[in-house]
């Protein structure tokens, strides 16, 4: 994909494209895929210094910078590992228009990943209008800015390699807990549900269950002529027999 001259790498990348709809290259948007991209969700506070003729003279404390992402991250696991099983959670600090406030969720299945795009269209989340799409992007290794990731990208803000928020690894597990302990409760349920439903039938019911497991298919086949197939008779009395 990434070797077609034809294809815009950055949105194969990263899902965005500076130049969107005008590109000379091709975006391939995915009809199925584990992504979700939800365009300018994450409320970046940095995001003041782009506003044109607002110029502001301080600078934002990094413990409440810290502080807002860690509330922000938490609130969206916990949202939406309720619609579907979270793989990765990644959110960029970009600035420029086309990747500002991305938030990207690779769930662990494609069919949950559609479910939350139909769904959750034009929905509101903490006041933030949903506009979520499936990205082509599974392995943001590819899209990530390799010289942020060493904390020296003279880009900035403005980089067109996603920049992401790094997450502390005791929050990440304890909502990757949270998740686990959640599905376990709801597969504990579900296991639930059936045994009732099992136990529900009749007593007729569950004997003829009982008699269609117990019929072996060697007794099956031998209600059945060899000789022409045909059943209602053994194969001596076959009028085929030769």
């Amino acid at each position: 994909m990434y070797g077609d001259p034809g294809v815009c790498k950055f949105f194969s990348k990263m899902g965005a494209c500076r130049n969107g709809d005008g590109c000379i290259l091709v975006h391939q948007k995915p009809s199925q895929s584990p992504t979700v991209v939800f365009p300018l969700m994450y409320p970046n506070p940095l995001a003041i210094d782009n506003l044109p003729d607002r110029p502001f003279n301080f600078t934002y404390d990094k413990k409440y910078l810290k502080k807002h992402f860690e509330h922000f991250y938490k609130t969206v696991w916990r949202t939406f590992m309720e619609l579907g099983r979270i793989a990765e959670l990644r959110v960029v600090s970009n600035l420029g228009d086309h990747l500002l406030g991305n938030v990207y969720i690779r769930f662990e299945s494609k069919s949950d990943a559609a479910r939350v795009v139909d769904q959750l269209r034009k929905k509101t989340f903490e006041g933030i209008l949903l506009l979520p799409e499936l990205s082509p992007v599974t392995d943001f290794a590819n899209g990530c800015c390799k010289e942020d990731a060493q904390g020296e990208c003279s880009r900035g803000g403005a980089c067109n390699y996603l920049h992401i928020v790094r997450i502390s690894k005791s929050v990440l597990e304890k909502l990757e807990k949270e998740q686990s302990k959640l599905y376990k409760k709801r597969e504990e349920k579900d296991k639930s549900r059936r045994s009732k439903r099992s136990r529900s039938r009749s007593p007729k019911e569950r004997h003829e269950r009982r008699r269609s497991r117990s019929r072996s298919p060697a007794k099956a086949h031998g209600d059945v002529c060899h000789i022409c197939g045909k059943s209602g008779h053994i194969s001596r009395d076959c009028p085929l027999k030769p």
